[in-house]
């Protein structure tokens, strides 16, 4: 299996549940869940596992706990040091896109040799708009929560 430029739609994030196709994705609820493992809330932002495997040392850099086939609750601290760590990463590829940079938080199942058919000048941008909307998401919208629910696979 390998990623083209054709697949770059994989960073395209949903607004909602049902606009998916398929279960291979993050969701990000920004309330406390109505029930134990709930998913595909209304209000939750979701992106494909493919895309998310960009930030996942974001993630695991802010929560000790973080497991990415789990729902993982964030609480206001490692929020804080989610939009911290996604801040540093989505700066740096802002101002210098390296490829080396690029997959300086990926964690994958997959080498990122999957993506090498993907140029850098391409995957830079995919990557980063996904990051910022993901970043806007759970900075605007966990101010009143306080918590951070992170559904992975």
């Amino acid at each position: 299996m390998s990623y083209g430029i054709e697949d770059l739609s994989v960073f395209a994030p949903l607004s909602g549940p049902e606009a998916r196709d398929g279960t291979s994705y993050f969701e990000f609820h920004p309330k406390e869940l109505p029930r134990p493992h709930a998913c595909w809330l209304p209000g939750s932002f979701l992106i494909r596992d493919a895309a998310f495997d960009f930030f996942a040392a974001c993630f695991h850099a802010a929560s000790e706990a973080f497991d990415y086939f789990s729902f993982q609750r964030f609480e206001e601290a490692e929020i804080e040091r989610l939009v911290q760590e996604l801040g540093a990463f989505l700066d740096g590829i802002a101002t210098e896109p390296t490829r080396e940079l690029l997959f300086s938080r990926y964690v994958s199942i997959f080498s990122p040799d999957i993506w090498t058919a993907v140029e850098t000048k391409d995957l830079a941008p995919a990557v980063r708009q996904c990051g910022e909307k993901m970043r806007e998401f759970i900075q605007s919208n966990t101010k009143e929560s306080k918590c951070l629910w992170v559904l992975g696979m």
